[in-house]
C-alpha cells in the first residue's frame, strides 16, 4: 500500500490541476508562452556554489555545486541532470535532491541549470550538454555517475552514448521516471489506465512538447527519443518508474532495449507511484535512494576510488 505521504502529494497535485496544463496542445502552448524567457533562476541557492560554463560556441549557463561533499580533489561525482520537458529550469525539489544526493554519497553535485526551449532545440542541446560533460568530466580522474530525471534521463542517455567506450564514459546511470520517446503514444499508455491516474502529465500535451523540443529532427531520431539509441556497450544501468506515470511503457520498453544489448540493468516499478517520486519526501523515495546510493558507492568500488560514506 503506498504511503499516505505519497497520497498526501498525489492529492494536492490533483486539488491543484497540476496537470491540466498538459492536457492538449493548445494548453501546453498557452503555458510555455507565459513562460519568462531563460535563464530566470537565481544564481544565489542555499547549498550551491554557482559557476557559469561558456561553450566554444559561446552559449552559456550557470551550474550550482552542492557545498556538501568532499574537497575539490575528490575523484568521483555526480550530474544531475533535472526534469522539466524541457521548457522548465531547476525547480526547488530539484535543489532539494542533489542536496539529498550529495548527503547520502558524501559526494558533490553538480546540476546544470541547461537552456530551455523555445531558447534552444534537441540538436544544438544535445552538443551544448556534450561541451558541458567533457568539461565537467574532465576536471576529475573519475568515475562520474549520471542521474537523470524525465527529460533530464533523455539527456543522460545521450550524455552516456555520446561519450561510451572512451575515458570519461560515466560509471553508472541512474534514470527515474525517464522521457525516452517524445511522441508519447505507446498503446500500453491508454490500454494501462494510466491518464486517469497520472496526476502530473498527459499525452497529448507531452507530445506537443516533444515537437517543439523536437525543432528540424524527426521524433524518432535519437537525440530527440533515446529510446531509439544503439544501446550497446552502456553502462550499468538503474531505471526507477512508477505504475501512475505516463511514460511507464516506454521505460518498460527501454529496460527491454538494453537487456537485449547486453546491459546490466537494475529495474524497479513501484506500484501505484507516480511521476520523478524519488525526488519528493516520502517513504517510498527514501528507499528508492538508499539503493541508489549503494548502488553508487558500489560503483567508486569496481573504479578502486571511493571517496563516498
Amino acid at each position: 500500500m503506498p504511503s499516505l505521504e505519497s497520497r498526501s502529494i498525489k492529492k494536492k497535485l490533483r486539488d491543484e490541476g497540476f496537470n491540466d496544463k498538459w492536457r492538449s496542445k493548445s494548453t501546453i502552448r498557452h503555458y510555455i508562452a507565459g513562460l519568462p524567457a531563460y535563464p530566470t533562476i537565481s544564481p544565489n541557492q542555499q547549498g550551491f556554489i554557482t559557476l557559469s560554463f561558456v561553450s566554444e560556441g559561446a552559449r552559456s549557463m550557470d551550474y550550482f555545486v552542492t557545498d556538501q561533499g568532499h574537497a575539490e580533489e575528490a575523484k568521483a561525482l555526480i550530474i544531475y541532470l533535472h526534469g522539466g520537458a524541457y521548457f522548465e529550469e531547476i525547480l526547488p525539489p530539484h535543489f532539494a535532491y542533489a542536496r539529498k544526493l550529495a548527503e547520502l554519497t558524501g559526494l558533490k553535485v553538480i546540476v546544470p541549470n541547461y537552456p530551455t526551449i523555445p531558447a534552444i532545440t534537441a540538436k544544438d542541446l544535445s552538443l551544448f550538454m556534450q561541451d558541458f560533460y567533457t568539461f565537467v568530466s574532465g576536471t576529475i580522474e573519475g568515475p562520474v555517475f549520471l542521474i537523470g530525471d524525465s527529460a533530464g534521463a533523455a539527456l543522460a542517455i545521450q550524455l552516456a552514448n555520446s561519450f561510451k567506450n572512451t575515458r570519461q564514459e560515466p560509471e553508472r546511470l541512474i534514470l527515474l521516471s525517464p522521457w525516452v520517446d517524445v511522441a508519447t503514444n505507446n498503446p500500453e499508455i491508454a490500454a494501462l489506465a494510466i491518464p486517469i491516474r497520472d496526476v502530473f502529465m498527459q499525452p497529448e500535451g507531452l507530445n506537443e512538447v516533444g515537437h517543439l523540443y523536437a525543432g528540424d529532427l524527426g521524433l524518432d531520431d535519437p537525440i530527440v527519443s533515446p529510446l531509439f539509441t544503439t544501446f550497446k556497450q552502456f553502462p550499468q544501468t538503474m531505471i526507477f518508474i512508477g505504475t501512475d506515470d505516463c511514460l511507464l511503457p516506454d521505460a518498460r520498453l527501454l529496460r527491454d532495449h538494453l537487456l537485449a544489448a547486453g546491459v546490466t540493468v537494475n529495474y524497479f516499478e513501484y506500484v501505484d507511484m507516480m511521476h520523478v517520486w524519488p525526488i519528493f519526501s516520502m517513504p517510498e523515495a527514501d528507499e528508492a535512494n538508499r539503493i541508489i546510493a549503494a548502488m553508487i558507492n558500489e560503483g567508486q568500488d569496481k573504479s578502486g576510488r571511493t571517496v563516498g560514506r
